[in-house]
């Protein structure tokens, strides 16, 4: 009983805490300033980088799609035929639902 007491007056002293009328402006100007020290210049190093990645990327794409493109030839091809495998009429049956 004791501890339902004093969560009781716990809560209730929550509830009557007064806001802070200052902690949107000061929530405002944190965010402001987090966003304008995201905020960089690019340099020609960067783009640079980026280029280089960018060319790596498409002759790797082009390298790897080539070299796929000449094993194709050379595979061997089956035709199998599942008729046997997928016997269909087992499902068919009325009894086995």
């Amino acid at each position: 009983m004791r501890a339902e007491n004093y969560i009781d007056d716990f809560i209730r002293g929550e509830k009557h805490t007064e806001p802070n009328p200052f902690l949107s402006t000061r929530i405002v100007a944190e965010i402001e300033k987090m966003q304008q020290a995201e905020i960089k210049k690019v340099t020609w190093w960067q783009i640079v980088v980026f280029v280089a990645c960018i060319v790596t990327m498409v002759f790797l794409g082009i390298t790897i799609g080539n070299s796929y493109i000449s094993h194709i030839s050379q595979e061997i091809t089956m035709n199998i035929n599942d008729n046997e495998i997928e016997n269909l009429g087992y499902y068919s049956l009325n009894n086995y639902e």
